[in-house]
């Protein structure tokens, strides 16, 4: 009778919980297709239907995106698939969760209830692009500090996020357009057989991935770069319109650590062009994609709680996710403000009847807007996981501002943001005043990282060392990997 009055409360107010049955599964190998995909400016340049035919084709279950500037859910939903980790750009037949100290870096994927690999997905810095330092004369010690200096600071904070996943044994994959080469591809072989590679080359990226316990899925099963070069971009639209002096690299790649064993690993791109396995007419992007094949042995995680969404609008519902530790009708899941305790649930609810793991469904029509946190409690009352989000006013707006008005010349600028979207890779960047030219003309940008508000710096690592010249500029917050302006602030530099 009790339960059944939790039903009936639960019903009215809205928190009936979303269950995800967990039965006692025992832990046996899966295979996974696990595809990285670059689908050029959100897939619509060429046709979006044939970005969602070229994911079919590929048969994949997890695919980490780039460039998906906000199309991800509307991808997932063509797919037929319910999951989407928007910050990150992951799409998913499986549920994806959003654990506590992931920071936007990773997700786990549930490919059993109960039972999770891990996943994160890398866009690296664009510019300046190695290989046309080397197409152009810069020499070995140039292209490598060039590395240095760009692509291995965005690498190294989610490598540090992996590294605990990965001496837990948990089986982690990384996918990205990495805007770099491969040191397996480099080699004194290579320079035989491809223009571009005028020396050898230990690509530090590659290097520090693989020194953190990834192996390259398409080099396990394709080990010679000779007779397979595995190219990924850019053979140009439509295939093969290229300009004079582009070069081709293999930059789009699948890692994958505590595997069991890699089975397999292809390329999906135009049909008739080299080394393609899966063929697509016409093909979407100027990027192809790589999906691999690997067998792992899921782990059961650690005990968490993981807010689905990390900013939502006041009066929109609160999905968390959940591993309670099965303290039969003791165990809560709460909301509370930010910092607070047990002592301070604002409302909350037990793991219900899902063998503890599961989700539940909260409402924020009585919060307002501010910064919350669902926690996990067990039965002696403790706080055993919390996973922070932010309510927000429905009718808020991104902004973004300056911590200045003028600057002096080689100062550095601090820029603020607040109401983002909480995308791994919303962005702020720096134009001239009254340039409309988006795609070209910034003089640097910096991620928010999932920040819903927080800061970064425009200092000689962004803008170089000369900084800005005197003028006027604008700073812009772009949305999610692309160009959809979402808010800018002018500002100054002086003489």
């Amino acid at each position: 009778m009790k339960k059944y009055c939790l039903f009936l409360l639960l019903l009215v107010f809205g928190l009936l919980p979303l269950i995800v049955a967990a039965q006692e599964t025992p832990l046996e190998p899966v295979d996974l297709r696990v595809m990285t995909f670059n689908i050029w400016v959100g897939g619509e340049l060429v046709d979006f239907g044939k970005v969602v035919e070229s994911i079919q084709a590929a048969q994949a279950d997890v695919v980490g995106l780039q460039e998906a500037t906000g199309n991800a859910p509307r991808l997932a939903t063509a797919l037929g698939w319910q999951y989407v980790s928007e910050r990150t750009q992951i799409i998913s037949r499986f549920p994806l969760i959003d654990p506590p100290g992931a920071d936007g870096n990773y997700v786990y994927v549930q490919v059993n209830p109960g039972q999770v690999v891990a996943i994160a997905n890398v866009h690296l810095t664009s510019d300046p692009y190695s290989p046309y330092a080397v197409r152009d004369g810069s020499t070995l010690e140039e292209v490598l500090q060039l590395e240095r200096e760009t692509r291995l600071p965005g690498i190294e904070p989610v490598l540090a996020s992996l590294e605990k996943l990965i001496a837990d044994g948990v089986p982690v994959f990384l996918t990205g357009d990495f805007n770099t080469p491969s040191h397996l591809d480099w080699t004194a072989a290579v320079m035989t057989t491809r223009a571009e590679v005028k020396y050898p080359v230990e690509w530090i990226v590659t290097k520090t991935v693989e020194a953190a316990g990834f192996v390259d899925t398409f080099r396990a099963i394709h080990p010679d770069p000779v007779e397979n070069p595995g190219i990924t971009w850019t053979y140009g639209y439509p295939y093969p319109r290229l300009k004079l002096d582009e070069v081709l690299d293999r930059i789009d790649l699948v890692f994958a650590a505590n595997a069991l064993e890699i089975l397999d690993s292809q390329i999906v791109g135009p049909a008739g062009s080299p080394n393609v396995d899966i063929g697509i007419t016409p093909f979407p992007s100027d990027h192809r994609g790589v999906v691999s094949t690997v067998r792992v042995l899921p782990v059961v995680p650690p005990l968490f709680v993981a807010v689905q969404n990390r900013r939502v609008m006041q009066g929109s519902e609160v999905v968390v996710r959940y591993h309670a530790p099965g303290g039969e009708d003791t165990d809560k899941i709460a909301i509370v403000p930010a910092a607070g305790d047990v002592d301070s649930a604002l409302m909350w609810l037990p793991p219900y009847e899902a063998s503890f793991f599961g989700s539940v469904t909260f409402g924020t029509g009585g919060l307002t807007p501010g910064e919350y946190a669902a926690i996990l409690i067990n039965s002696e009352n403790e706080e055993m996981s919390r996973s922070p989000f932010h309510v927000l006013e429905r009718d808020a707006v991104p902004l973004v501002r300056t911590d200045k008005t003028t600057y002096a010349p080689g100062e550095t600028i601090t820029v603020l943001w607040e109401n983002t979207p909480g995308f791994r890779w919303d962005w702020v960047s720096i134009y001239s005043l009254n340039d409309p030219d988006l795609y070209n003309n910034y003089w640097g940008y910096v991620y928010t990282k999932a920040a819903i508000a927080g800061k970064g710096v425009f200092d000689a690592a962004v803008l170089g060392d000369e900084m800005l010249p005197p003028g006027d500029y604008v700073v812009r917050l772009l949305f999610d990997d692309g160009y959809q302006v979402l808010a800018e602030t002018p500002f100054t530099v002086g003489e």
